[in-house]
């Protein structure tokens, strides 16, 4: 019985000290990702000023053939943009397997964009996320980025 309630409490220790989103949301990928596919998400600062960091998260699966993704990332308030970041991220290793936490045959991908990113109170984010993958020799991006099931955001607070 004793054992049972110190099980629970270091369970409980566990998952508090997790950070704690104040933001995800997650698109969904139909079939493929197009080039003219922009994910796009809204975050409501009902808060007061936060600091946090901010996080690009990629669902794919073996479809995916690449080792890396480029991506442009702006983020944008009511009166302006306030940054667009044009960021390659490895998601394989030199083997041509995915990283990332994996369930069955999806790995998941929390790939940092932001420290301590300042959000204002009362105010709106836009996150607009776009992929630029390219063949390599080829100038022309590709189409249909195979392998992608997920595009997803999120802020946690920075401690």
């Amino acid at each position: 019985m004793m054992r049972d309630v110190l099980i629970c409490l270091m369970f409980i220790c566990i998952l508090s000290c997790e950070p704690n989103p104040i933001f995800i949301k997650y698109n969904s990928i139909k079939g493929a990702w197009q080039k003219d596919s922009i994910q796009n998400f809204l975050f409501q600062n009902e808060d007061k000023l936060i600091h946090t960091n901010s996080y690009l998260i990629l669902r794919l699966n073996e479809k995916y053939r690449y080792n890396n993704i480029f991506v442009i990332i702006t983020v944008s308030n009511s009166s302006e943009t306030i940054s667009r970041d044009t960021i390659e991220y490895e998601v394989a290793d030199n083997f041509g397997k995915l990283i990332g936490s994996k369930m069955i045959n999806i790995n998941e991908l929390n790939l940092l964009h932001k420290i301590d990113f300042q959000l204002m109170s009362k105010e709106n984010y836009f996150i607009n996320i776009e992929h630029a993958m390219r063949n390599v020799n080829e100038t022309i991006g590709v189409e249909k980025l195979e392998g992608v099931l997920d595009v997803g955001y999120k802020f946690e607070k920075d401690k």
